[in-house]
């Protein structure tokens, strides 16, 4: 295996794509940047963010992000030493704070969470604390036009997957990935397929981990970001959603281990830990007829069992429960909801699974969103898939536990899609436009 890698900075402009006429909803990655980090004054004044306290944290312009045209940012927002159990709360500055939460957390906590959250006045986020005090890290790792000015730029459409395990290192023979380790993967989705694919949508889970530490996933290519994608505590297994940008393989790798044009991209860990790696989705460039574009909301709560918001009561081991979304979130041409789901105190270990309701023949996939411990109150981003009734299913493995989700923004058909609209999807089980085939060095 190779030693440290790093990504290519993509913050210079780009050739507008031809697929995409109006760019408004587009998707456009950048190499990982750190926008802020309390523990060294990056972005806001040294020092832990207090009790009741937030930071109005500067993003349009910074890391890649333009000064303007910016509807949306994709965030990865790590807590690190805080002095009691508490939430953080990233909303668009200059508006109320919602009823909503971004990181859960305990006292002690080190651990991360993918936030998508629209720009608020001046560009900026909001990161609120509620209790106690803490050190926060925030990673950019992309964002979503906020209008067509940005014509300059060739931008992405979201295609969602049913999530499907591609990699899990407790099944490689090569063993638990030692510390240090830069584990490189590959996915070919065919010739016709493969040069559209800029970056991939995955759950990435770090499972075991002998210390505390963390994983950073980026294209494989130039030199390691300074940026986490999923931070652990040793023992615990933890995820996390992340956008990770592609590069080709040359196929001129070392043991031909990926096929020529089928984008690659590379995980580090900094601890030994074996990584579990979920497809949930891709972004392409535009050309896919079942391309979607994203429109971002304040948070918006639809779930809160402890309330019998949207379903009632704690989901009991091995019980499944049915969400309806909110006919003011969703249009027909509407598939896809960007959430925060949160589970709180769990009886027992668990895990939790989403899935698209209603779709005859899609059953529950065989992976996880979140793996909350007993006890815990825990957060993971997840892109859900919402049937042809605007519903997704919620799983609980074992226990019981209470669920909280809020939306941040919806993802939806442009209306000068090929692809008709989300209806007529919808009642034929929307495919993807390839199938792909996994492969690891």
């Amino acid at each position: 295996m190779p030693g440290t890698a790093s990504a290519a900075p993509v913050s210079a402009p780009l050739q507008k794509s031809a697929a995409l006429d109006d760019v408004t909803g587009a998707y456009y990655p950048v190499s990982p940047a750190r926008l802020l980090d309390t523990r060294n004054g990056t972005g806001a004044p040294v020092g832990k963010i207090g009790a009741g306290k937030k930071v109005d944290l500067q993003v349009a312009g910074r890391g890649g992000v333009p000064a303007s045209g910016v509807g949306a940012v994709v965030l990865n927002v790590t807590v690190t030493g805080p002095t009691a159990a508490s939430f953080l709360t990233a909303y668009p500055t200059g508006e109320s704070r919602p009823t909503a939460s971004s990181v859960n957390f305990a006292k002690g906590w080190l651990g991360s969470n993918n936030v998508t959250v629209k720009l608020g006045s001046g560009g900026k986020v909001s990161v609120y604390n509620n209790s106690g005090s803490t050190d926060v890290i925030v990673d950019v790792v992309g964002f979503y036009a906020g209008d067509n000015s940005l014509t300059n730029r060739a931008g992405g459409q979201y295609e969602w997957y049913l999530p499907e395990r591609m990699w899990d290192s407790r099944e490689d023979p090569e063993g638990k990935p030692p510390a240090g380790q830069v584990l490189e993967y590959s996915l070919d989705f065919g010739d016709d397929y493969n040069p559209h694919v800029k970056s991939f949508v995955f759950n990435v889970t770090a499972v075991s981990p002998a210390k505390s530490g963390f994983l950073t996933a980026w294209s494989g290519k130039g030199t390691r970001p300074a940026a986490s994608t999923v931070n652990y505590l040793a023992g615990k297994n933890v995820p996390n959603l992340t956008f990770v940008q592609t590069t080709p393989c040359t196929g001129t790798e070392q043991y031909n281990w990926c096929t020529a044009g089928a984008p690659k991209f590379s995980i580090y860990t900094s601890q030994s830990a074996h990584v579990l790696v979920d497809l949930v989705g891709v972004v392409d460039d535009g050309e896919s007829p079942y391309g979607m574009r994203f429109s971002p909301l304040s948070p918006t709560r639809i779930v809160d069992s402890r309330s019998n918001l949207g379903i009632s009561g704690a989901i009991p081991a091995g019980g499944t429960r049915k969400v309806t979304t909110p006919a003011a979130l969703v249009t027909d041409d509407t598939e896809v909801l960007a959430m925060n789901v949160t589970a709180v105190t769990p009886t027992n270990n668990t895990y939790v699974t989403t899935w698209p309701a209603d779709y005859d023949g899609v059953d529950r996939p065989t992976t996880s969103n979140l793996n909350p411990y007993a006890g815990q109150v825990v957060a993971n981003g997840v892109l859900g898939v919402i049937g042809p009734n605007d519903a997704f299913n919620v799983y609980n493995f074992s226990g019981s536990t209470h669920l909280v989700a809020d939306v941040v923004g919806t993802f939806y058909y442009p209306p000068a899609s090929t692809a008709k609209s989300a209806t007529s999807l919808k009642g034929g089980k929307a495919k993807p436009s390839a199938v792909p085939t996994a492969s690891r060095r």
